[in-house]
């Protein structure tokens, strides 16, 4: 035999048949116990010591191989012949005695290699260790196998079945088994025999390696090398230990089951199972019958029916602190609790102890049998409060007949776990108090092969807070839950192929639709903004349809009910009253492009030949062709400030929900996946929950701080009583951070904004008529995140009452602080808006720059009649043959420069900042010009600036001045600003007139 191998075993096949009777048998169980097989620097007089003792060692191992082996060819192979060939005996009892062969062969193999050992170590006076010192893990192994096999056949009392079946061939063989002491007087006195034989000769051989150890030990107890040597004595005292009790727990088993009814041992008997207490043994008082305790269920028993709870999910506590007068201890396992009370504090310390050290063996895998009253005893009853388990529930009511597999604390699923239902339901994910909580995937079948995904959060055992869900019907929700249902903002579409496809977002109450949002009806090719109610349009809003066709009424259980407006794609203007299919039904009023009007009574459908008994009205006076064209819709809807108020509503209740454990995840939609299984969920600050989320994000961590600011509060300023104030260009700077991360609540929340508005302006329902709509929604959302801002500023942004720190507060609002940092983010698809309002104006301004463009520097200076001493001459630098009538782009080159960066940037106040210093580079160059200072009136400023205007060529002008004026900060009106801005409207509309092309270009 390899001396390296633990254990000569069978075939993989044989041990995987019969591994439930060798459970647990090479596991180590002793604390004091380490390996042996450290090399061993032996001094002489330990050798000399040493081989005395193998030399008597030598002779005990040699006398116990003979005796294993005569046992096993004499007595076993007997047994086995005659069980394996009666047919009618219990399949359990013939594998038992397989297993218990196998082990004892492995037995008699290991003790022909400590021989063997021995004999070389006698032979070669050598430094060679001891095979007992070598090897001493390894013999453990092989005696806890063949013990626990030994065992498990007393339990099912095959030495009493065996001697029924073998009784006559013994009294046919007694020249056998003389040497063996058989009594065959009967066979009760015959299985007593067997048993005695199968265990005392191996048990004797383990207290004589402890004899020899103990011998060494003594003799060498002052020499620093002798640690292997108590090692293994300890190792063997254990042993010894170990198998006195599994003799002595087996027969208390064995008679257990003698006792019991065949229908309960039926539903509780276990091979390898083994009891640890009866109440019949130490009483408690219990209405719920006797109960038993085993190495891994405790059975409670009532008559002739019996509840099993497995050790794994049992958890056993006192309960002194609340009845100091009773001893009473509280057994807690799935769905149920159990009450025992002691007639002293003794048998409760008793139960108490072995109840908890049953369940720390059972979870460790451990049968160690510590003694009660050992030392560290109370140490070795540490049970970990959370474990690891499965379990099917019986009781509960939502998961009645569920499986579940995961993490338990205190008999309730707590920290990560998968449910499983017999219905194809299951759920992956956290769980806390019994109830899913936290993040989660909940997949129930919805049809045949058809599945419902839900990816969301949880809390107290329904979907709350953001989550996806995947119907099997082909739809895509994405948003907030609240009590399994659809609440706050979401998004719900269906898939491209389905036959109606459609996509709202907006918001939900109870699982419909309710309140502000947006429905795009890809099949009717038209877009709804508006209000809600009961899954029906209700209320004001604005329909958009692809082919530019726009409708603005009041909707009732989604019908257009009382006056409305209807505008065209020609730019024709109807309001009166008219159905949802713009049938227009009683008085109204249609204003053409032209100006011309029809007022009266009509009918018919919009489009198919309008009739009406009215009056038609010319245009009384000169009409601006653009009245009706620059039309807009929604002033009758619901205010840009409350259209949303969803989404904030969502921002709100994360920051008012003392941020537990899942708040932040909850509301930023993502799971930490390097949270700890088993990590309490205890409430935290606002602060460090978004700090923590942070750290699962490649940007850069910001620092945070809750305001106590009172909920409700609207100032567009951040007073001076509230606890963060910031620094303009620091405020800025941080919340540059903050909008920029997606891990950081006001990120988060930005995000979501931006998603809204692309989602209602942007796209194939795009339109001019929806720009008020969507500038005054962002202005709001600026105005807003300057609000909810104050919730996260960093302490170092606060200023105190001084008069120049309030100076720098005062001067602080959304236009200076948020409105810059967002607006980039809502431009382009704001811009195109703008684009579309002005596309007339902008055409007409455009023809007019290709105009001037013809002109050389001096010629279209003469043209615009600019003062001759005004003109930088001196700028124009010619080369050989070059005239300087036909020079051009050369002056005032630094202005126009400068104003070509207005197109360049988002922000108002840049563009305003952009056209002050324009204006101050053409006055800086008439300065240079008339060598002297010169401050420029109106009447010089407006052809230099339509020169200036004229070459910067900026391709949109008319929208860039529309959102200057919208967008800028309203206490930065008048003044210069506004002096720069009427300006250079001047030159837009100058350059637009047809008169400036009429007039004869000069010479």
């Amino acid at each position: 035999m390899d001396s390296n191998c633990p254990v000569q075993q069978p075939g993989s096949g044989t041990l995987s048949q019969r591994s439930r009777f060798s459970r647990n048998w090479s596991t180590p169980f002793s604390k004091s116990a380490t390996s042996s097989k450290e090399s061993l620097g032996l001094g002489p007089d330990i050798k000399e010591k040493c081989q005395r003792e193998a030399a008597y060692l030598f002779k005990l191992e040699q006398s116990f191989k003979n005796a294993v082996t005569d046992l096993k060819t004499h007595i076993l192979r007997p047994l086995v012949k005659t069980e394996t060939s009666d047919q009618k005996n219990r399949p359990q009892l013939k594998e038992a005695l397989l297993v218990l062969e196998e082990s004892l062969e492995a037995l008699c193999n290991e003790s022909e290699e400590h021989c063997l050992h021995l004999q070389d170590t006698l032979d070669a006076l050598t430094q060679k260790e001891l095979y007992l010192l070598k090897n001493t893990q390894q013999l453990k192994g092989v005696y806890i196998w063949y013990f626990t096999a030994f065992t498990n056949y007393v339990v099912l009392c095959g030495f009493e079945h065996i001697a029924k079946q073998t009784s006559d061939y013994w009294k046919k063989n007694k020249k056998i088994v003389k040497g063996f002491r058989l009594d065959l007087s009967s066979n009760t006195s015959l299985s007593v025999s067997l048993y005695r034989v199968f265990h005392e000769p191996i048990r004797l051989q383990v207290q004589k390696y402890i004899d020899v150890l103990r011998k060494l030990s003594w003799c060498l107890k002052k020499n620093p090398e002798t640690k292997p040597i108590t090692d293994a004595l300890a190792t063997f005292i254990d042993l010894d230990k170990w198998i006195r009790q599994s003799l002595d727990v087996a027969t208390l088993t064995k008679t257990l089951w003698n006792s019991l009814g065949s229908k309960l041992t039926e539903l509780l008997f276990l091979p390898e199972r083994r009891l640890r207490e009866d109440s019949k043994n130490i009483p408690l008082s219990s209405p719920d019958g006797r109960f038993l305790l085993f190495d891994d269920c405790l059975a409670m028993i009532q008559g002739s029916e019996s509840s099993i709870y497995k050790l794994d999910t049992l958890w056993v506590e006192t309960l002194d602190n609340i009845c100091l007068e009773r001893n009473q201890l509280k057994v807690i396992v799935p769905e149920e609790e159990y009450i025992f009370t002691m007639e002293d504090s003794q048998d409760k310390m008793v139960w108490f102890w072995k109840l908890k050290q049953a369940i720390r063996q059972h979870l460790d895998g451990k049968l160690d049998f510590p003694l009660w009253g050992e030392e560290g005893f109370e140490d070795s009853c540490s049970v970990p409060a959370c474990r690891f388990a499965a379990y099917t529930f019986i009781n509960n009511a939502r998961f009645k007949d569920a499986v579940y597999e995961g993490d338990w604390y205190q008999g309730k699923p707590q920290g990560s776990g998968i449910m499983k239902w017999p219905d194809g339901r299951n759920y992956a994910g956290t769980y806390e108090e019994g109830q899913e909580h936290g993040f989660g995937v909940y997949v129930t079948p919805a049809g045949p092969e058809i599945f419902d995904c839900y990816k969301c959060h949880w809390k107290s055992g329904k979907m709350h807070g953001y989550g996806i869900c995947e119907y099997g019907i082909g739809m895509t929700y994405k948003g907030y839950f609240q009590d399994n249902q659809r609440h706050g903002f979401g998004i719900l579409h269906s898939s491209q192929l389905e036959k109606l496809p459609f996509k709202y977002f907006g918001h939900w109450e109870n699982d419909k639709k309710s309140g502000y949002g947006v429905l795009d009806d890809l099949d009717r090719e038209e877009r709804y903004l508006g209000t809600w109610l009961e899954d029906c349009k209700h209320g004001n809003g604005v329909v958009i349809t692809q082919s530019g066709l726009c409708y603005e009424g009041n909707f009732q259980c989604n019908k257009i009910t009382g006056p409305g407006t209807i505008l065209s794609e020609d730019d024709s203007a109807y309001e009166g009253e008219f159905t949802e299919e713009l049938v227009l039904t009683g008085k109204g009023k249609l204003t053409f492009s032209n100006g011309y009007v029809i007022e009266g009574l009509f009918s018919n459908k919009w489009g198919s030949g309008l009739k009406t008994n009215g009056t038609f009205c010319k245009p009384t006076e000169e009409l601006n062709p653009l009245i009706t064209s620059k039309m807009q819709l929604g002033s009758h809807i619901i205010p840009a400030k409350d259209r949303w108020q969803g989404i904030y509503d969502q921002f709100m209740d994360f920051l008012n929900s003392g941020s537990d454990e899942t708040s932040v995840e909850s509301f930023l939609g993502f799971y930490s996946k390097k949270r700890e299984k088993q990590k309490s969920l205890k409430s935290m600050a606002i602060t460090k929950k978004v700090e923590i989320a942070m750290e699962h994000s490649a940007e850069d961590t910001l620092d945070f701080l809750t305001c106590n600011r009172p909920n409700g509060a609207t100032s567009e300023k951040l007073a001076s009583n509230q606890c963060t104030l910031a620094k303009g260009q620091q405020l800025k700077e941080y919340l540059s951070k903050a909008f920029a991360s997606s891990h950081h609540p006001l990120g988060k929340l930005l995000q979501t904004l931006i998603l809204v508005f692309q989602d209602t302006f942007s796209g194939i329902c795009m339109h001019k008529r929806l720009l008020s709509m969507a500038q005054q929604e962002v202005v709001s959302h600026a105005k807003k995140l300057f609000e909810l801002a104050s919730y996260f500023l960093p302490k170092s942004l606060e200023l105190g009452d001084s008069p120049t720190e309030a100076a720098i507060r005062d001067n602080l609002n959304a236009y200076t602080v948020t409105l810059p940092l967002v607006l980039p983010r809502f431009y382009p698809d704001l811009f195109m808006l703008y684009m579309l309002y002005h596309e007339v104006e902008d055409s007409m301004y455009w023809k007019g720059i290709l105009y001037l463009e013809l002109l050389s520097d001096t010629k279209l200076l003469e043209f615009l009649e600019v003062q001759k001493d005004l003109w930088p001459l001196q700028d124009i630098h010619l080369t050989n043959k070059q005239r300087i009538s036909v020079v051009k782009d050369v002056c005032f080159t630094s202005a126009i420069l400068c104003f070509q960066k207005i197109s360049t940037t988002a922000d108002p106040q840049d563009k305003l900042d952009t056209l002050m210093k324009t204006y101050l580079e053409i006055e800086s160059t008439v300065t240079r010009v008339l060598k002297r200072e010169y401050n420029l009136s109106m009447d010089d400023l407006l052809p230099l600036l339509v020169y200036v205007v004229s070459r910067a060529r900026i391709l949109h002008l008319g929208a860039e001045l529309h959102l200057i004026r919208d967008m800028m900060d309203p206490s930065t009106e008048g003044g210069m600003n506004d002096f720069l801005l009427t300006a250079l409207d001047s030159c837009y509309q100058h350059i637009q007139k047809d008169e400036l092309r009429s007039r004869s270009l000069p010479k």
